[in-house]
């Protein structure tokens, strides 16, 4: 494997910032990989991931392939090549906004079916929970909204 491109405070950030995905069940080098394109100036290949991350182009691929299924990175053809260079999403709210709307949809189950299924103290909870939901769901809805959401 190659000599890494990276300083050490900039493998030390991407690091530190991988320990702190990995508590949303990131897969490491997905972390990994995030942390390294929010850090990229340029579209970069699958050989320079593998050679900055000190990974296998395979493991690199793989978290490319994670972090695009999310929103959080982006392939661009090469031209005149079939290689797929990578950036990072350029909406930090797309991976979030999944989550935003389950949110809101368990806040409605929950207040409609609630009653039917619990009583008393249960009922009570659920009927607290559900407004915890739609309450996280309006909050989060504001943060993540989408730019075209924006422009309107």
């Amino acid at each position: 494997m190659s000599t890494s491109h990276l300083s050490t405070e900039q493998t030390r950030f991407i690091d530190d910032l991988a320990g702190l995905l990995g508590a949303w069940n990131m897969p490491t080098n997905a972390a990994r990989l995030y942390g390294y394109l929010q850090l990229m100036n340029a579209p970069v290949s699958l050989e320079e991931i593998a050679r900055d991350l000190q990974i296998s182009r395979s493991h690199a691929h793989t978290a490319a392939r994670v972090l695009e299924s999310h929103g959080n990175a982006r392939g661009v053809p090469s031209r005149g090549s079939r290689r797929i260079l990578y950036v990072c999403g350029e909406d930090p709210g797309a991976p979030l906004r999944p989550q935003v709307a389950t949110l809101e949809r368990m806040s409605q189950l929950i207040a409609r079916r609630g009653p039917d299924v619990a009583k008393d103290e249960a009922a009570a909870r659920l009927a607290r929970l559900a407004s915890f939901h739609h309450e996280l769901h309006e909050a989060m809805g504001v943060v993540v909204r989408s730019e075209s959401d924006l422009n309107t």
